[in-house]
């Protein structure tokens, strides 16, 4: 009789896992953030990872320690949601063959790959667990999108997420709409980031803030404009406020164009996509503003922002409602109250910038993170039977 090999009390019994994934970087956006950063952690300790996504412009490759298989799909609609070709279901369970896994791991219910992730899962007999990072049916859309989206919620969306073991939503309004959705109980995972990395520049003495930063997409709904018409509010009393906007998006012709027309445009600096370090060095002693009307998961960039050391305004999205209960320098305004906006970026402005306490930093972090997911993928129960 062999003897068993004891469990890894940092891994218990997964040793495989694979992302079954419509989107990873190079892509940028907060789902592909979560998954590469959760991915690296787990091959940090160990673990066999390997990321199955779409992309057409990138090949297969090792990546900080993760193999990324990357499938041939149709052309992106908005830049997010792409379809696989025939054939991707195939070539999922193969490399799950191949790379032995244990366990498949999807995330946002409507996502092509994230359905396709649980059924290879079940023809395999093996554990899925799905992270549910939308809060509400898709907002901020043309009422035909909107149609066609809830569609797909009520039909791929449900199977995917009846389909998993289990079911992780990274806020508790994420979690109220899994429930209202597929009537699932799913457990809250937060989202998380490298709180050593973006703590690294905090201000280190009270000092009152500099600047104001816009960080997120430029799209329909992000509130972009409202960061304009704020600044545009204070310039007349801080003559030397400054602005800036970091991301892309299809609106930023139109951002372009409203800081040209601006009273004090040399005020203003539209960034485009910067890497950590540069959305660091710029949140470190300024006020996030993040007057999104989306219905968002659990921003990290509002982790971020905390961490560096910069205050935030927000509209009251589950982030913001969790940092401000946690003590954070959060404040939350409603997204259609441009009073209260200018007013409480003045009053921040006016304020020394907190000092963020290391139990705070801790919790967001993604060591402890990690651990949970771990935990959680644990105990979850193949469905299916093995072909």
């Amino acid at each position: 009789m062999v003897a068993s090999t004891p469990e890894d009390p940092a891994t218990g019994s997964t040793k495989s896992i694979a992302f079954v994934v419509n989107n990873y970087p190079p892509k940028v956006g907060g789902v592909e953030l979560h998954i590469s950063a959760l991915a690296r952690q787990l091959s940090d300790r160990g673990l066999t990872v390997t990321v199955i996504t779409l992309d057409n412009a990138h090949p297969s490759a090792e990546e900080d320690g993760v193999r990324v298989v990357r499938l041939k799909g149709t052309p992106s609609v908005g830049g997010v949601l792409a379809f696989p070709w025939p054939g991707a279901r195939r070539r999922i369970m193969t490399v799950l063959r191949e790379v032995d896994a244990d366990l498949v791991s999807t995330h946002t219910r409507f996502f092509p790959m994230s359905y396709l992730g649980v059924r290879a899962a079940r023809r395999l007999a093996l554990p899925a667990i799905h992270t549910e990072h939308g809060s509400d049916f898709v907002r901020g859309v043309p009422a035909f999108v909107s149609v066609a989206s809830k569609a797909v919620d009520r039909t791929m969306g449900r199977a995917v997420l009846r389909g998993a073991g289990k079911v992780l939503a990274i806020s508790d309004g994420s979690r109220a709409f899994v429930r209202r959705l597929a009537d699932v109980d799913a457990q809250v995972f937060h989202n998380a980031i490298d709180t050593g990395f973006f703590s690294a520049e905090a201000p280190t003495a009270p000092a009152h803030p500099t600047h104001l930063v816009y960080v997120g997409r430029v799209v329909a709904g992000k509130g972009w404009q409202r960061v304009v018409e704020v600044a545009e509010a204070l310039h007349p009393t801080h003559p030397g406020l400054h602005v800036h906007f970091i991301g892309d998006g299809a609106q930023r012709p139109l951002l372009e164009q409203a800081v040209a027309s601006a009273s004090h445009p040399d005020r203003f600096t539209v960034h485009g996509y910067l890497d950590g370090e540069g959305i660091r060095g710029i949140l470190a002693g300024g006020v996030l503003l993040n007057p999104t009307e989306l219905a968002e998961g659990f921003q990290t960039t509002l982790l971020e922002a905390v961490a560096a050391g910069a205050a935030v305004i927000s509209t009251p999205v589950a982030a913001a409602e969790y940092l401000r209960g946690q003590g954070a320098s959060v404040r939350t305004v409603a997204a259609d109250n441009g009073q209260a906006w200018v007013q409480s970026t003045e009053q921040a402005l006016s304020e020394p910038l907190e000092t963020v306490p290391d139990q705070l930093l801790e919790s967001m972090d993604w060591a402890g993170r990690t651990d949970d997911f771990l935990r959680e993928a644990a105990n979850i129960t193949p469905r299916g039977h093995r072909k």
